[in-house]
Parts: C-alpha cells; structure tokens; sequence
C-alpha cells in the first residue's frame, strides 16, 4: 500500500491542493482511527513526501494524526513508536514553512490539547525514559522552533507561548549539566536526551524573540553564564578531539550564551562574560577544527557542525564588543590577526561575523596594513543584497547597518564605499523606500549617508540627487520622529550648508560637544563651568528639527570648544559635524575624555591631533576641572577676560591627590598668581617661551607641566 500512495502523491501536482484533499479523503474513509499499524504506514510514505502535504495540513486526516499522537502520550503506552514517528513527521513538515502557510501552520499547532499534553510530558521526563517517548517529545519542539523561528508575532501565541518557561525550565535543570558532563570527546552520537537538552531545548530558547524575551534571559542567564564556564573548562583540554556531538553540544551552548550578552544582560555579567569571551577565543584559535572546516569535503556531518561552531563563537565575539571593558580586552589582546584569518573561512557567515568584529576593534593603523581594505567593504555590501528584500532577516539587517556605522568612521572604508557602485544605491533604498519607513533600518542608514557626506565624491553624487533631496525635504516637514527630523536636518545641512560670518565678540566662552551617551559626566562638567561664571552653550535636552544651524551658530559664537572624546562620539555623524566645523573655524579646541580607557581613532584622531587632552575619567574630577583650568590658560582667546573668569573660578580650592607646582608656560606676560596652601596647586606666573623655576619650596613637588 505505502509504495502506491508514495507513487501516487509523488505524480500529483504541488499546487493542485484540490486534488491532494480529494485523495486524503479517500484515504481516511478507508483507514479506521484505530487502526496504528495502518496510520503508522501511511505515516512512515508522508515522511518522504511531506513537501507536497504542508498547505493541506488543515485537512481532516492530518487532524486525526494529530489526535492520535496526544493519545499515545497521555495513555502512557510502554511503546511511543507512533507517536514518535508522527513527531517525525511533523518535524519534516514544518521544514517548508513559508509567508504563504504560516498562518495554516500556525492554527494548526496552536492546539492547547497538544500543548498541554507536550509540556506534562516535558516535565515528567529523565533519562531513564523511553527513548520514543523522549523522541517524540524532540521531534515536536523541534517543529515548533521552525515554523517559529524569526517569528515573534507568532511566538506570542496566546496558545504557543506557553511551550516558552516549560522547556527554559527544563534547560535549566541539573540534568542539563549532569548530561554535558556524561559526553566523551570521542563520542560518535548523542542519546535521545542528551540531543534533547543539549541541542534542541537550547535552539528552540535562542530563537525566540517573543514579548517575555527580557524575562526569559533574565531567568536563565545566571544559571547559564556560570555553569558554561564549568562547562569549557572541562571540554577545552581535549579540544583537537572533539567529535560532532560535542561540537553541536557547545555550539548550542554558546548560542545562548550569546543571547544573555544583550544591553542589559552584558554589562550585569560582564565577570561571567569576561571567562566565556577566553574560552570562546580558544576555541576558535584551535588548529585541528580550523583545518576541518575549511577542508574540501562538503558533506562531512562533523565539518558542518565546526562551522556552526565557528560561526556562532564569531558571532559571541561581536557580541562582547558592545561591552567598552570587553571590547578593549580584545583590543589589548592584539585579536586583529586571529578575526583576519577567520575572514578567510569557506562559510560566509563566518566571514560576515568576523567582518562586524573587525568594524569595533579595527584602528585606523590597522585598516591601512590590511592588504584588501575592499573587501571588508564588499562583504557588507554583499549581506545588504542578500537581506535587504527578505523580510524575516530585517534583524539582520538591521545589526549590519549598526556595524557599518561604527566602520564608516574610517576614511579608508567611506572612500572604499565611493568607489564601489552598489554600496551607495542600497543605503539609499533603506534610506527612502515605504518598507522601511520609521524602522531602526531607515535611522542607521540615514545616519550612515550622513558619515558619508564626510567623503568629496559621495557628498557630491547626494548632492546632485534630486529625488533624494526633495525626500529629505519632505521628511523633515512630515516625520513625526524628533529623531529622523534630527538625522535628516544634519544631512541637509552637509550638503548645503547656510555659513555665517564669525563675529569678533563671542557670546560664549565655551561650547560643549559632546554625545549624549556620555550626558551624565557631560552635564557635570558643564554645571562646574556655569558655577564658575563662564557662558556655556551645550546642548541639554537633545534639540531635534533645525539643530545643526543652533550648532554651527554656537560654535561661530564661542571661545573654545570642548570635544567630549568617547566610542559613541566618534561614531556619530553629529559629533563629527561638530568637530569638523569647530576646526574649520579655527576654534581652540580642548579634548576630554569620558569613557574609560578610550583612545581617538580616525577622523576624531586626525581633528585634535597634537592637543593634549584632560583625563576625567583616569583623574578625580577636581584634579581633572583644574587641568581644564590650565588649558584656557595656556590657551587665550581674550586674555584679559579668561584671566578674570580663572582668578573668579572655584578652581583655586581644588585638592589634588600629592603636591605639586603646576609651571605654566604662555604665549604672553599674564597675571602672576598667588599660590595655594601646601595642600594644593602653585599657580606661578610666568613669561613667552620661558619655563618658570618653582618657588614653592617643596622636596615633594614633582615640577609638572600641564
């Protein structure tokens, strides 16, 4: 019988449902629902045929298998052999889940009998249990990941979403633990429950993205984040040996571990991540896997799995980048070299992984020694083809264009992005099309164009895009997101800018530019020189609409500018807007850093090159405040009136941490100044060109010159 059905179905036409419908319903009118051995044949035909059977998945017969599944599970039978070969069977179904029968897919697995029969099932379960029974209960979770994957309003199911916290649960049992650590390096195949805890619980975990993700990783981040380490640590000896279960085993522990490294999660176990980031590290340094995954064989079931691996611990470096702490780790760790090399792997996402790291970690020294900067600018490109069109990949999407914004501060990449022609009409449809209007996607490349502008031969070509022009004009009137206002309104700016002429009488002493990222330190900064009688333009509350004009005015009207130095200024195309017009006005610009450990790269690198900057994060912020003192001085504007605003300044109160004499050196004769008590600085006056002798008479003063 199973030989003529398969035969029979095989000749019918894919898109004939019609006649499919007609010949199920023959054959339930002839199969009796309690017939198993019958309903198992029929079964074990639709397994190999089950492309031709998912958009009737609604008729009646399929019902009917669904029934019998919950049966053979809730009769507790000492044989699961049907059940488990119906959980096969919709596994292999949900394998051609597409846009057009997601919804007929949907309704029929967002069944509460079948729910509630899987998750008692699940929480009944050991390792002493039936090997069917565990089977069955792997096939389905296993098809319920898939027609979900990449899918959260389906996820938030009022029917699905109750399969969620059971299997988290489940994952964060000790049996997990107990069963990675009954593994052999050697050992050539998983159990039932090993693949079901190991692989599946943790695939069908790291995909979803439904409305309780934030509760979800936040239950099992702890338990998860401690016990990979454990987890490694035991493994990582044996490294060169490892076999296609361990392989698949870690590779789905690492997914996860990945997934609890989000804005909150990350910092909140950044010692936890900080272990993972150097086992990760080794293995993806590990020759032996290297060499398997780029060997010829493409059909090796172990070569596949070290990709995954490799792609998914490429993916966790990335991932640690967003932590500034870890990211510098990887900096110090010198890890250009080793992300370079994993540019060259045979699997593309490998690549693309590697690529996004080398975007945050990359100096502008290191982009000038890599032999093809090209390519990393070709590999975006390339990703941007492939997902720009694909609605389930818009995450995707939208992660490159964050990684290509932090990239396109270098100039080698924005001349690389000139030459290459694709790069600037993709940036353009995210930029403008419906599809990605109001999105995370149209933002970032709007903010990417505007990095651009920074580059002659693409502030040209956008220049002399009219459409783009007149869209830009529109958004500006139309848009109702003080963001997109902001984002469109620097662009225009840009490329049209509306310059004034500098007045001789500042009304301003100083600007502040700075991100608001850094608002916190920032506006402290801002609060002392406002106490200390000098007039600060900055920008408090983040002005939208017409902004960069106020900028530019401001920066014409002020004295000094201070440049707030930190990853997210540099990576901004406003800061950049800012800094550049300051230098072109010849502004005396003063650097400070605001982020831990910072060093300025590329085009912030070339803009304050030879200033020196105050530290207000490696100094007390007193010692820092005065160091900012020092610098007005050696660098007037109105000499007359900076001196009257320093010897006013509550600076001359300001303890530092030993005794020092503070020499100034200036361009002109200035005030002479009084020296402090033995506690604080010796302000001691001086002439052009001429380092002053100390005069305060401490064995203890280190003679410093700021």
């Amino acid at each position: 019988m199973s030989s003529t059905m398969l035969s029979t179905i095989r000749g019918l036409d894919d898109d004939n449902e019609k006649e499919l419908k007609s010949y199920f319903d023959d054959i339930m009118s002839r199969a009796p629902a309690d017939d198993h051995e019958y309903l198992s044949e029929i079964i074990n035909t639709l397994i190999q045929i089950s492309s031709k059977c998912i958009n009737i998945i609604d008729h009646p017969f399929f019902i009917r298998i669904r029934h019998a599944f919950i049966n053979n599970l809730k009769k507790s039978a000492e044989d699961f052999t049907l059940s488990c070969r119906i959980g096969e069977l919709f596994s292999q179904l949900t394998n051609h889940t597409n846009d057009k029968n997601i919804q007929l897919i949907r309704e029929f697995f967002a069944d509460s009998n079948l729910t509630e029969c899987l998750i008692e099932s699940l929480i009944n379960l050991s390792p002493t249990s039936n090997d069917h029974l565990i089977g069955s209960i792997e096939h389905m979770i296993d098809a319920y990941h898939k027609f979900q994957d990449d899918r959260p309003t389906i996820q938030d199911d009022p029917i699905l979403s109750t399969l969620i916290m059971p299997i988290v649960n489940f994952f964060k049992s000790n049996e997990y633990k107990n069963s990675f650590f009954q593994l052999l390096a050697k050992q050539d195949q998983l159990t039932s429950f090993q693949k079901l805890i190991l692989v599946t619980c943790p695939t069908y975990i790291k995909s979803y993205w439904g409305q309780l993700q934030e509760e979800i990783f936040s239950a099992i981040a702890q338990v998860t984040l401690t016990r990979s380490s454990e987890i490694f640590e035991h493994f990582l000896p044996s490294l060169d040996k490892w076999q296609e279960p361990v392989i698949w085993s870690i590779y789905s522990l690492i997914l996860l571990c990945q997934r609890c490294g989000n804005e909150h999660l990350l910092p909140a176990y950044d010692l936890q991540h900080k272990k993972i980031l150097d086992y990760v590290l080794n293995i993806v340094q590990g020759k032996e896997l290297w060499n398997v995954a780029n060997q010829d064989s493409t059909s090796d079931k172990r070569q596949y799995r070290v990709n995954q691996l490799f792609c998914y611990s490429t993916l966790y470096i990335y991932t640690t980048t967003f932590l500034p702490e870890l990211r510098d780790k990887l900096v110090e760790n010198n890890i250009t070299p080793l992300l370079i090399r994993l540019t060259e792997a045979k699997y593309d996402k490998i690549q693309f992984h590697a690529y996004r790291t080398l975007a945050a970690v990359l100096t502008d020294n290191d982009i000038k020694q890599l032999a093809n900067p090209a390519q990393i600018t070709n590999v975006f490109i390339t990703y941007m083809k492939k997902t720009i069109d694909v609605i389930v990949l818009r995450q995707r999407l939208e992660n490159l264009l964050l990684s290509l914004k932090i990239l396109i501060q270098h100039d080698q990449i924005r001349g690389e992005f000139a030459r290459q022609t694709d790069g600037l009409p993709l940036l353009l449809r995210c930029a403008t099309e419906f599809q990605f209007e109001g999105t995370k996607i149209q933002l970032r490349s709007l903010n990417i164009l505007m990095s651009l502008t920074f580059n002659n031969e693409i502030k040209v070509l956008l220049e002399k895009n009219s459409t783009f022009n007149q869209y830009l004009r529109t958004l500006a009137t139309s848009s109702k997101s003080p963001e997109l206002q902001k984002i469109v309104d620097g662009i225009l700016w840009r490329l049209f800018p509306k310059y004034k002429t500098t007045e001789t009488k500042f009304q301003y002493d100083i600007m502040i530019s700075y991100s608001h990222k850094d608002k916190d330190l920032c506006h402290q900064i801002h609060k002392a020189l406002v106490a200390d009688n000098f007039r600060v333009w900055i920008d408090l509350e983040r002005m939208h609409g017409i902004m960069m004009q106020a900028m530019a005015e401001a920066i014409e009207q002020s004295r000094y500018v201070l440049i707030c130095m930190s990853d997210s200024y540099c990576v901004s195309p406003y800061c950049q807007a800012e800094a550049q017009y300051a230098f072109e006005k010849r502004r005396i610009l003063i650097p400070l850093r605001v982020q831990m450990g910072y060093k300025p790269q590329g085009w912030l690198a070339f803009t304050i090159s030879g200033r020196m900057y105050v530290d207000f994060i490696k100094s007390n912020f007193e010692t820092a405040y005065t160091q900012l003192m020092s610098q007005f001085h050696q660098n007037p504007v109105d000499e007359k009136d900076v001196a009257l605003r320093l010897s006013q300044s509550n600076v001359k109160d300001a303890v530092v941490e030993k005794k020092e004499c503070v020499i100034y050196s200036y361009p002109k004769d200035v005030l002479q100044w009084t020296s402090a008590n033995t506690h604080g600085i010796y302000r001691v006056g001086g002439t052009a060109g001429r380092r002053m002798d100390c005069k305060c008479g401490s064995a203890e003063c280190c003679h410093r010159v700021l």
